[in-house]
């Protein structure tokens, strides 16, 4: 026993001096984690260690104008200060490339005393990265958050940038290439709930985000629709949001990030927003008199257009705030329709779902509640399609139109469906695949399940109507596609034109191969009202102290036509005459409008948004 001992302690002591050897200040914070997990090993590898002064968990996001501008994010270790980021337009090829470049000095900001494994003592997934690594529960780290803002640029060019400089320490070299200035066909990289907390998991979201990135080259900007880490709140872990940057890097050098908070990012620390350097003008926006209004976390609601579309992303994380923040955020939705007429697609991203099948969530109450605050808004403002996360399962559902009390899906809505005789099994509960929706009378909510290994199991028909009494939906099952458990992390790629939305959603097996799993496309047709140009800007229209105004400063306003958004006529005036109509618009209600005018020059049909 004595000597059981003694060599307990030798090896013990010997542990402690090689992990002594090397002094952590003098490393970034992720090296020299991977150097204590090699000393735990026994087998210490000074040669995983990076100098202290480079930086990490580089990523690019869309902040603003995608055709003229990019938010850049990186950290450094405490201490590490006035870093810069450089650019040049091209692709550069090594570090001479950037001889003269264009160079910003990032805002810098502390961020102090974060955990760094998780607090949860219960956690297993922690207790083993703490075998590993010989840290304690809730150890600290601390960092710099560093951003800048790269604005001027020109569209649809390829730009190559760099981040770094203290003491000649440099990131490697990234790229992206700004949005053309115009509506030409795109495509995205749509996935969710990547969440994980150990090697495994992270190596299999590693997996298909690397598989979505050779799958989809061409890809934009990558869409990740929360829940990118496990642990949350105060038991929220840095070292999971590292991995998260670490083990995808070469991703994240060279394709942008639009990313949404989710239920598992939410932190008092705000690890997502040191993280990210997405657009804050919400926040500042909010009268500072009225905090509720505010999410918790900055850049978490934010909106850009892309081609023909717009995107609107935002937090449902804050919705305990109650009636103040839900105003304020529909108020923010009507200003970003109003502010872009012109798009023909709306497309909303958030988290938590509005509507799922997933039995572990489907009866939960903030999703009841949000549901039957927003399902609506989204109805109104003309959203064609909602991106979800959350629920890891897929589901396409919908078209789904509500008149405030009832949520019905169009079965007019929908052709081209095919259907399989494995109806009822796991992967394919309904047996309906496919599709092409028409979204003008309503709203087209997708899940794609998950990019990690976190899976939730479908309810039967049965089973949902039994929880009726929580979920408060009559015939939920009904308002089901292509539903069921694909049994393996996916992404989708998305293409957008002004014809459609197309989605096809792969799944990743663990050889890291992908397969189709679904597609499906989106349509929308005004019952043949379309919107037309508006040449030489003849025609003015806004929307003023409850009137809609129209002015023609070109030429004679002969008729004005206005209709809802599924072609009915509200209001008709065949014999104006006048180069200015005031409509007073207290008869339509706050909702999406076609107006439809006549001049001697030709004929104009656009949308406007009628504001609170």
């Amino acid at each position: 026993m004595r000597k059981k001992l003694l060599f307990f302690v030798a090896a013990s002591l010997s542990i402690c001096l090689q992990m002594n050897a090397q002094n952590e200040q003098d490393y970034t914070v992720p090296s020299w984690t991977l150097y204590q997990r090699t000393v735990v090993a026994g087998s210490p590898d000074p040669a995983v260690l990076v100098s202290k002064y480079h930086p990490y968990n580089v990523n690019v996001t869309l902040n603003g104008d995608p055709t003229a501008q990019m938010g850049v994010a990186w950290f450094t270790n405490t201490g590490v200060t006035g870093t810069k980021l450089q650019w040049i337009e091209g692709t550069a090829t090594n570090a001479s490339s950037f001889t003269g470049a264009n160079e910003i000095t990032a805002t810098s900001t502390p961020f102090d005393d974060v955990n760094y494994v998780s607090a949860r003592e219960n956690n297993n997934n922690n207790q083993d990265l703490i075998n590993k690594t010989g840290f304690s529960i809730g150890e600290k780290r601390s960092y710099i958050s560093n951003k800048a803002l790269i604005s001027g640029l020109m569209p649809n060019t390829t730009y190559s940038y760099r981040v770094g400089g203290v003491n000649g320490a440099w990131s490697e070299i990234g790229t992206f290439t700004t949005a053309k200035a115009n509506k030409d066909e795109f495509e995205f990289i749509y996935v969710t709930d990547t969440q994980a907390n150990t090697d495994e998991m992270f190596d299999i979201s590693a997996k298909t985000i690397d598989r979505a990135f050779k799958d989809v080259p061409n890809a934009k900007f990558l869409l990740i629709a929360g829940d990118l880490v496990e642990s949350s709140g105060s038991n929220s872990s840095e070292w999971e949001w590292e991995q998260w940057f670490e083990k995808m890097q070469s991703q994240w050098y060279h394709l942008p990030i639009a990313p949404v908070q989710g239920n598992h990012d939410t932190s008092p620390f705000s690890n997502w927003s040191y993280h990210f350097n997405t657009d804050t003008s919400y926040n500042a926006s909010q009268p500072s008199s009225n905090p509720n209004a505010k999410t918790a976390m900055d850049g978490t609601v934010y909106s850009f257009v892309y081609g023909d579309a717009l995107f609107m992303i935002f937090n449902y994380e804050d919705y305990a705030k109650g009636e103040t923040y839900f105003s304020a955020l529909e108020t923010w939705m009507e200003n970003q329709v109003a502010a872009h007429p012109e798009v023909k697609w709306r497309i909303a991203v958030y988290h938590k779902t509005m509507f799922t099948g997933s039995g572990s969530h489907q009866n939960d109450s903030d999703g009841k509640t949000v549901r039957e605050r927003f399902a609506k808004v989204l109805q109104r403002l003309g959203v064609n399609f909602a991106l979800q996360g959350h629920d890891h399962i897929y589901e396409v559902i919908g078209v789904v139109a509500t008149d405030e009390t009832t949520f019905t899906r169009l079965p007019s809505a929908v052709t081209g469906q095919t259907y399989s005789a494995s109806v009822g099994t796991r992967e394919d509960m309904t047996g309906i695949h496919g599709g092409t929706f028409n979204t003008t009378n309503g709203v087209l909510y997708f899940l794609n399940n998950s990019a990690g290994k976190k899976k939730y199991e479908p309810r039967t028909e049965t089973q949902m109507n039994n929880a009726i009494g929580s979920h408060g939906i009559q015939n939920y099952y009904t308002l089901f596609n292509r539903f069921g458990q694909t049994g393996e992390p996916t992404f989708s790629r998305v293409q957008v034109s002004s014809d459609a939305i197309r989605v096809s959603t792969y799944t990743v097996n663990e050889a890291g191969e992908s397969s189709l799993f679904d597609a499906f496309e989106i349509v929308e047709d005004n019952l043949g009202i379309n919107e037309t140009p508006n040449p030489d800007d003849m025609l003015i229209i806004y929307h003023h102290d409850q009137q809609i105004v129209l002015e023609s400063k070109k030429s004679t306003i002969l008729s004005v036509g206005v209709y809802d958004f599924s072609g009915i006529s509200l209001y008709q005036n065949n014999h104006v005459n006048s180069n200015s109509i005031r409509i007073p618009s207290a008869q339509f209600g706050r909702q999406v409008l076609i107006v439809k005018v006549k001049t001697e020059k030709g004929e104009v049909i656009t949308k406007k948004v009628l504001n609170k």
